[in-house]
């Protein structure tokens, strides 16, 4: 006679062990009401708490938010894998405490959203990325409307109950000028972009932070402008008294002129003004001049005992191996073995478009930095890249390395992997303790094919650039894709709009939930076919043309006309097609995007 085993005879183990599988989405949609000792296991472990539906399809989204009991809702996440729509069906949560919206492009939404949860929300994150924020101009009207600087400025002053703030590293259209005085509550976590150190002494300055704060982390993303990083003369620093980690980060694309000399970093990091730091992360481009204060720097040796670790980006390469010696090694309490590589970094040849040979875009005459750096690697990206899209890492080579790794104890942080020439990858990943492949997340991949053999198993995003045609290799894509950024460029290598059959291919990524198109500077619109394709073959999508707002104003209107009649036509076909559900519309202003939710 056969054993059979009933759900009801499954241990409550077996079914903790499962959702440890499943997205919130999931679980939600599978077992919630199914019985009573189910939905026991769903409210303790806080699946009615922490809600993220950011890959549910429409009809599912309206079915769970039927079903889901409001007032205990206290976290609440919307990443890229969600529709930008989703924010904007969601009522008011009577006891949401957390926020966490990643990839954001509708500010309008957010600042409603977040207004209407003045009174409770505690804790903030709004992610945006450069390379997917649309901006331009009509000739009517600026895009986008709302910006992130704007929307800061707006519900910061409301949110009473504040006590955490992320808004990433990316500079959201300004927000490296952001006025910091918008921050009235007293925050024990900041992280955010800034554009130069003057700024940032304005944030240690701020008194409602200077005694709560007790983790801040900052990206300096300094403008072409020439400004000097150092501490302004007239300015007292305030002391941080509770400030126990600190993290300062500067792009191996910053200009020599924009670096930071060593003693502006004693100085924001002193005993007087963080007294019980006890982490700090330094990427920061440094002078040959640099190493001998780093060799008598306090900040090594103190008394407060504080785990260093760095990435010190040189401009000179001459010295080469014989730095390991004039470098510390962690600090006297942490010590950390180092890794001496040399980037090469290029630029994108004016000429590319007389170019035949895809290894051909980029100039004759690269820049090359060494990088020290304490391992493991600390950061959560190998160095951002430049939001023009005009310089990128084509080779990293490995010239010092530890005589053992016996020290490692934790894993790289980096999840987010650039690749910008076919030859590249091979030597980004051979870095020791940089990248695991099993942990990379998202891949930015411009102009060039999909590496062979490139196996990530954790990959949820991709980006592509230029590169359309990479998506003939689906078949090596990772199967758990959930989201997919096709950006083009008509001003960069590679450029083509015109053979969007390649989208058919996505059919077979079953956990894709997201596709993200945005056509910048592209003087033709699509025609017929492309559009029917499109229509047909997207589940979710997102299209934008978008111009520069430099562009010669009567030439930008007739540009934007065509964008009109190509967008216009991708509803009409898409609004011909049969649906189980009614999809959601949403136009732009001014008729240049289309956003439709299935």
């Amino acid at each position: 006679m056969a054993l059979i085993t009933k759900l009801d005879d499954l241990p409550d183990l077996f079914f903790i062990d499962l959702f440890n599988y499943l997205s919130s989405t999931d679980i939600l949609w599978a077992f919630t009401n199914l019985n009573n000792r189910i939905q026991t296991l769903i409210n303790e472990r806080g699946y009615f708490r922490h809600i993220n539906l950011s890959s549910a399809r429409l009809s599912k989204f309206d079915r769970l938010l039927s079903i889901l009991p409001l007032n205990q809702i206290e976290t609440l996440i919307i990443d890229i894998e969600a529709s930008p729509l989703q924010l904007s069906r969601w009522p008011y949560l009577p006891h949401l405490t957390t926020l966490r919206l990643y990839r954001l492009r509708d500010f309008t939404d957010a600042t409603n959203f977040i207004l209407r949860h003045s009174t409770t929300l505690k804790h903030l994150t709004l992610e945006t990325n450069d390379l997917f924020m649309q901006c331009g101009s009509t000739g009517y009207i600026r895009y986008p409307r709302e910006r992130l600087p704007t929307l800061v400025e707006n519900v910061l002053p409301h949110l009473s109950a504040l006590r955490s703030l992320d808004l990433g590293q990316d500079t959201g259209f300004g927000l490296t000028n952001w006025n910091i005085t918008t921050i009235q509550s007293p925050l024990n976590y900041l992280r955010v972009s800034l554009e130069y150190i003057p700024r940032l002494c304005h944030v240690i300055s701020r008194d409602t932070l200077s005694t709560t704060l007790e983790q801040l982390h900052v990206t300096l993303r300094s403008s072409h402008v020439r400004e000097k990083n150092s501490i302004p003369k007239e300015l007292v620093l305030s002391k941080m008294i509770n400030l126990h980690t600190f993290t300062l980060v500067q792009s191996i694309f910053t200009f020599i002129y924009n670096r930071i000399e060593w003693p502006t970093i004693e100085s924001l990091t002193a005993p007087n003004v963080m007294p019980v730091l006890r982490r700090l992360n330094l990427a920061i481009l440094i002078a040959i001049d640099d190493l001998d204060c780093i060799n008598r720097s306090s900040l090594f040796i103190d008394d407060r005992r504080i785990d260093i670790q760095f990435a010190l980006i040189i401009a000179d390469t001459s010295l080469g191996n014989e730095l390991r010696y004039s470098l510390p090694h962690g600090s006297r309490f942490h010590p950390r073995q180092i890794v001496g590589i040399t980037c090469v970094i290029s630029f994108l040849s004016q000429n590319y478009q007389e170019l035949t040979n895809m290894n051909c875009y980029y100039n004759r005459y690269p820049w090359a930095y060494n990088v020290w750096y304490t391992l493991p690697w600390a950061f959560e990206q190998f160095f951002f890249e430049p939001a023009d899209l005009s310089q990128y890492i084509t080779e990293v080579e490995v010239f010092s390395l530890p005589s053992s790794y016996s020290s490692i104890i934790s894993s790289s942080r980096l999840r987010t992997l650039s690749i910008s020439q076919n030859n590249s990858l091979p030597s980004i990943t051979s870095m020791p303790h940089v990248v695991r492949l099993d942990h990379i997340n998202a891949v930015h991949l411009s102009f060039h094919d999909w590496p062979t053999d490139l196996n990530l198993l954790a990959l949820r995003h991709l980006t592509l650039i230029n590169n359309l045609i990479t998506l003939k290799n689906f078949s090596s894509f990772p199967s758990n894709i959930r989201s997919i950024q096709i950006l083009l460029y008509s001003d960069k290598p590679n450029f083509s709009a015109n053979n969007w059959s390649i989208l058919r291919s996505l059919s077979t990524l079953s956990m894709l939930t997201s596709l993200h198109i945005v056509i910048n500077d592209m003087d033709t619109g699509l025609d017929d076919i492309s559009c029917q394709i499109i229509a047909e073959t997207v589940p979710t999508l997102l299209v934008t043309d978008d111009d520069e707002e430099s562009v010669d104003l009567t030439f930008l209107e007739s540009i934007f006309d065509i964008y009109r009649a190509s967008i216009k036509e991708l509803h009409s076909r898409i609004l011909r097609l049969t649906f189980p559900q009614k999809p959601l519309f949403v136009v732009e202003e001014e008729g240049c995007g289309l956003t439709v939710w299935f």
